[in-house]
């Protein structure tokens, strides 16, 4: 019992786990649709296996109005396969990551990119489900003996005569 106990939390944390950064990878990245400020070039795309291979880990040069050139890169498939060899209109947004932090400077594409919102709320159930059906399988009751889904034989009821 301590066995199926210990098995089913590890299934839950991992199971939480993937709800939660589920729609991390699927959200995409939203543009602020701001003015351009620089273009991303040299694309160059391998797929992200943090995500199971689902999305494109891309990375980039970014080369600003001012012709500074940055590194880019990003897992959330903001920059795609298709981007290799344009050039992709860039902006700087202002990015607060937690109420405790000051918001920072980050370049994201200048054209807003619609996120994949089925995969995102598929990503939060399929964990999840799974999860639940797992644990009611592991710990259903079992009928004494084996016998869950046999029928028991009749004795047979012999006359003399």
């Amino acid at each position: 019992m301590i066995k199926r106990i210990a098995i089913a939390a590890v299934l839950w944390v991992v199971a939480l786990y993937l709800a939660q950064a589920g729609p991390r990878f699927f959200n995409g990245e939203a543009g602020s649709g701001g003015e351009t400020m620089g273009y991303a070039e040299n694309i160059s795309c391998s797929r992200n296996w943090w995500a199971f291979g689902a999305l494109w880990r891309c990375d980039a040069t970014i080369v600003s109005n001012e012709g500074e050139r940055f590194h880019y890169s990003n897992g959330s498939s903001s920059l795609t396969p298709a981007d290799i060899g344009k050039r992709v209109p860039m902006t700087t947004n202002l990015v607060q990551f937690s109420r405790s932090y000051a918001a920072t400077e980050r370049w994201a594409l200048a054209e807003r990119r619609e996120p994949v919102k089925a995969l995102a709320a598929l990503s939060i159930v399929i964990p999840a489900a799974s999860a639940f059906l797992i644990t009611l399988r592991m710990f259903r009751k079992k009928k004494p003996g084996g016998a869950e889904g046999r029928e028991q034989p009749r004795p047979t009821l012999e006359t003399n005569p």
